[in-house]
């Protein structure tokens, strides 16, 4: 398979889909989870099973506070209720106890409150930009380590470059998916959600290094062939195993958000991580090598016309 042969076809897709999600987050943007915001949660117990979150949901329905509330079983019998809003009103309280009684018998003096200032959800905002940048810096700097050894003709730092790029591509497109859901269904930036961001960044970059690797390795058993061809024999030698292993994800993800739908944090977590092993699939087999190898092209090209000139 000619990797190299349709590379402008691959690149011109993944721009336009990436332009596609900032629009999103433009336009929708993210809505933060209590996490974030600040907000309360309230938890009960039952005394016996504990019903379902769609009974849940039909029994709140009738309460504007809590009729979009985050609904989060806890343990064998307990559930929590969050909100996007510091102050619950007492006739707001018992009105929840009373809608929650009809679902099921509620443990004596098992109800509690807990309120998270937007004091603490702004500061642990801030706390998960800087994991996230942090990861990216990282991530940057063992690629260009890693392939230090690397002389020709391309740097270790232009390997770790473009597999930064690549991550950027493979969240952005999970967030923009996000803010589309948040639209249309309410989901909400949660820190499930964002532990599925962090997840996506260390298992894409393990395909692309995968890739990467095989480079170096072709680069040193053949010193006579082109970088463009270095790159597709890499890539084809590659292929069946990034797929393989990215399907295998996809798979276990399959069972975990059909099993677990009407969890909305399990919920939003799986198709996070789902969406973004698929941008991952993409982006290290018809991305990340074939930008390289497009880059040496443009800087040949640019060399010999200053050369020209």
């Amino acid at each position: 398979m000619n990797f190299i042969k349709y590379s402008t076809i691959y690149f011109i897709i993944g721009i336009v889909v990436v332009i596609a999600s900032i629009v999103c987050l433009s336009v929708f943007g993210l809505k933060l989870g209590m996490d974030f915001e600040g907000g309360s949660s309230l938890q009960v117990d039952f005394a016996g099973a504990r019903p379902s979150n769609e009974e849940i949901k039909t029994a709140l329905a009738q309460i504007q506070d809590f009729k979009n509330a985050e609904i989060q079983p806890l343990g064998q019998s307990g559930v929590v209720l969050k909100i996007n809003q510091k102050d619950i009103s007492s006739q707001t309280y018992n009105d929840v106890l009373s809608a929650l009684k009809t679902t099921g018998n509620i443990t004596e003096n098992s109800a509690s409150i807990e309120t998270i200032s937007p004091l603490v959800g702004k500061e642990l905002r801030n706390k998960t930009i800087v994991v996230a940048l942090v990861a990216l810096l990282a991530m940057l700097l063992y690629i260009a380590l890693a392939f230090r050894s690397i002389s020709r003709p391309m740097s270790s730092f232009g390997y770790g470059l473009s597999s930064t790029l690549m991550l950027f591509h493979d969240i952005i497109i999970p967030l923009g998916a996000l803010s589309i859901f948040g639209y249309l269904y309410g989901a909400q930036l949660t820190i499930p959600v964002v532990t599925a961001l962090l997840t996506i960044v260390g298992y894409c970059i393990n395909n692309t290094v995968v890739v990467f690797d095989r480079i170096r390795e072709n680069l040193i058993k053949d010193r006579k062939a082109s970088y463009d061809e270095i790159v597709n024999k890499s890539l084809n030698e590659t292929f069946s195993r990034c797929i393989n292993t990215s399907l295998t994800v996809l798979l276990a993800l399959i069972p975990l958000y059909y099993f677990f739908v009407g969890e909305e944090n399990l919920k939003y977590f799986t198709l996070t991580i789902g969406i973004g092993v698929i941008a991952g699939i993409y982006s290290s087999i018809l991305l990340a090598s074939p930008v390289l190898a497009q880059w040496l092209r443009w800087r040949g090209a640019k060399t010999a016309k200053i050369a020209g000139k």
